[in-house]
């Protein structure tokens, strides 16, 4: 029998599967609190406007000679990687651009940018963009130090078997990475989600040594973001902040990290929405995005994620928008299983009010992020979802949950009747 139809069996078998998961996750809540802080590599971070300007200090005190800048097209006409380049240009440091990279980056994407790497003999990277720039530059970075394996082969069943433990290994390159946008919080994780086209399927790589060893988080490359920019991405850190936190996997250092994201979000969107020139707010929104990618690399993900990656690829939809409809459907669909923890989370966050009962308090918390939508024109519903694409969606959400230290395990059935909430058809 394959791999991944044990997996569909185990988590599709009521309460065995039940057992199974909690187990599971109980030993990843373990694990991430007393290994994964120290297995992780340490970062660099730089913080401040125009501080894109220094990356070239950064590319030249890790020892790179010419480095591949991974960016998108749009990025580039705007003109927005201008300063950092003309630092490396004032600084005479070699550099060649990859600006292929898709919303959704594809394993082309990596390819191409791969063979550009080595057929300009390039030795460090620059993620510069979102987190569809972000995951491309780690890809790159795993296909140098795994060349023997394919960008399926780096996601086996899924996605969370580090590349570096079998076959033919060589030292990843540095990454360097510069978000443009405060959501992913691709910048400080070790994972990179892939979309593979052909099937309408995203991998998931997982790897320590794809982590970028700097980070630059300069508010000013956002100002230009439009308001339908800033509030999925906003809505995407939220989901990094609360998935883990409600989880098996949780944590004291990524509790802390997670309670910090969420405030952030919720201080500063306004501000940012009203006025993307806000520099004060746009750098928090900055920090906020680097605190739920750090909520992945300690605490992981649940259901949300496995949903929305599905949803996202198969209809080419932007990620955050499926986050902010999935989001608040399915914490709502959990209940009193996770009521304690998202309790705690929305009066830390200052979202709840402290007097009120942990019942109300997480429903609190789950009417903001309705609230959220409704101000910042996110739909509440994914109405393209399809009938005939049910099992296909909930295969994939089964099999990419397995490895998430969730504390509640849905069956086929249930997942296609989310689905049809999801859809809006009991709206």
């Amino acid at each position: 029998m394959k791999a991944e139809n044990v997996v569909l069996k185990i988590a599709d078998s009521g309460e065995i599967g039940r057992y199974v998961k909690k187990g599971v996750g109980l030993l990843a809540g373990g694990l991430m609190d007393i290994a994964f802080p120290f297995l992780i590599p340490t970062q660099d971070v730089i913080e401040g406007p125009g501080s894109s300007a220094r990356v070239v200090e950064i590319l030249k005190r890790a020892g790179g000679k010419k480095a591949l800048v991974i960016t998108d097209k749009v990025l580039l006409d705007l003109g927005i990687p201008a300063k950092m380049l003309k630092a490396m240009d004032d600084a005479n440091f070699p550099y060649v651009i990859y600006d292929g990279v898709e919303p959704n980056p594809s394993i082309e994407n990596i390819e191409e940018a791969f063979g550009i790497y080595k057929k300009e003999g390039c030795d460090i990277l620059v993620g510069f963009g979102g987190g569809s720039s972000m995951d491309c530059c780690k890809g790159v970075s795993c296909r140098v130090a795994k060349p023997d394996q394919t960008v399926k082969q780096m996601g086996r069943l899924m996605g969370y078997f580090p590349v570096s433990l079998s076959g033919k290994f060589k030292q990843a390159p540095f990454i360097c990475a510069v978000p443009t946008t405060a959501g992913t919080g691709a910048e400080s994780t070790v994972a990179a989600v892939i979309s593979d086209h052909a099937i309408d399927k995203k991998y998931t790589v997982t790897d320590i040594s794809m982590r970028p060893r700097a980070v630059v988080l300069d508010a000013e490359l956002a100002t230009g973001l439009p308001p339908s920019v800033t509030a999925p991405t906003a809505i995407d850190a939220v989901s990094h902040c609360v998935e883990g936190y409600i989880s098996y996997g949780h944590n004291p250092r990524g509790d802390e990290w997670a309670i910090k994201g969420v405030r952030l979000v919720k201080d500063n969107i306004e501000a940012a929405m009203k006025d993307g020139k806000d520099l004060a707010a746009r750098q928090n929104l900055a920090t906020a995005a680097y605190c739920g990618g750090q909520c992945l690399n300690m605490e992981t993900t649940g259901y949300i994620h496995p949903f929305c990656h599905k949803i996202g690829a198969k209809y080419g939809l932007v990620h955050g928008r499926c986050i902010g409809a999935v989001m608040p459907i399915i914490l709502e669909d959990y209940g009193e299983v996770v009521a304690p923890r998202l309790a705690k989370m929305a009066v830390g966050a200052g979202i709840a009010d402290p007097a009120a009962s942990e019942s109300e308090q997480a429903k609190q918390f789950i009417q903001w992020i309705r609230d959220f939508n409704e101000k910042y024109g996110i739909d509440p519903h994914i109405p393209q979802l399809k009938d005939e694409d049910f099992d296909e969606i909930a295969d994939s959400i089964m099999v990419e949950i397995f490895v998430y230290p969730n504390k509640k395990v849905y069956t086929r059935d249930e997942i296609k009747q989310l689905l049809r909430v999801i859809r809006g058809d009991f709206a």
